[in-house]
């Protein structure tokens, strides 16, 4: 199985002089990794629909992420179809002068279930010129996890799948940092995103594959540089095929499951796949 240990002994070895100050003390000082805010990254859901099935079940607030306020907090779920009227928002009962609105679960069991799918994590509604969308916000760990889940994993080495974490991990970072408007930075249907996934083989393989890989991305500098820089990657056909030019392996998923059953780790099949990057430490 892909290790932790071996990539980070790479990047020791690139800073040997470090090791009397402690590998944990040295990872991050070198890449922030001492900070407290959990990196998200915002997906859309829904969007430009007249209308949708919205539920919550658990305890939950509600906010203008406009003017960034607090509206009220509501101590049962809720189940009502969401809408654009002329006058504002309508969730049951209607929100005058009201045209987003952010869904704030108050507890960790707190979910939303649109149109039969269910999310983690606050949910944000517009009405943008009388239709609706919907954004969801999430960590990336959990997000990439969600992605994964949707992959026939059971299918391919354990080290194709660590590969594939860390090459959704880079393309999540990026896509965060860069996105696409100012209210998500990805389209739900792009990338596979379908929320919370059920908890079977492939969910399994998954969340393990997340906890090897953690934090780790690619990046199009070295540990010299000291900054990591992921890139819009995908790895052999599994994504949209927006990025080509920019991120797309040189190798198919097929090949990289041969070199994984061959021998090979998840480092060496993305150094393959994408020849002058480096595995880092996420920004």
């Amino acid at each position: 199985m892909f290790s932790r240990i071996f990539l980070l002994f790479l990047t020791i070895v690139l800073f040997g002089s470090g090791l009397e100050a402690g590998l944990w003390d040295n990872l991050k000082n070198m890449y922030g990794k001492n900070k407290q805010e959990i990196p998200t990254i915002q997906v859309l859901l829904v969007h430009d629909v007249e209308g949708v099935n919205l539920e919550v079940k658990g305890k939950y607030s509600l906010y203008d992420p406009y003017a960034k306020s607090y509206i009220s907090s509501r101590f049962v779920g809720k189940s009502k179809k969401m809408e654009a009227l002329r006058d504002g928002l309508k969730w049951g009962e209607s929100f005058p002068g009201l045209y987003q609105l952010r869904i704030q679960p108050d507890e960790a069991s707190t979910y939303v279930i649109i149109d039969n799918d269910e999310y983690s994590g606050p949910v944000s509604i517009y009405d943008v010129g009388g239709t609706i969308s919907i954004v969801n916000q999430l960590p990336i760990e959990e997000f990439v996890r969600d992605v994964l889940s949707n992959l026939p994993l059971n299918n391919w080495h354990p080290e194709l799948v660590s590969a594939l974490a860390i090459v959704a991990r880079t393309n999540a970072y990026y896509q965060a940092a860069n996105p696409r408007t100012t209210f998500w930075a990805l389209d739900a249907k792009s990338v596979g995103f379908k929320g919370n996934p059920s908890e079977n083989e492939q969910s399994n393989i998954a969340k393990e594959a997340v906890r090897l890989t953690r934090n780790m991305v690619m990046s199009r500098t070295g540990v010299y540089e000291r900054v990591a820089t992921p890139f819009p990657a995908e790895l052999g056909p599994i994504g949209s095929g927006q990025f080509k030019n920019a991120g797309i392996s040189q190798i198919t998923i097929d090949e990289a499951n041969q070199m994984a059953k061959n021998g090979e780790h998840a480092a060496q099949i993305l150094g393959k796949a994408f020849p002058g990057t480096t595995i880092m430490l996420s920004p």
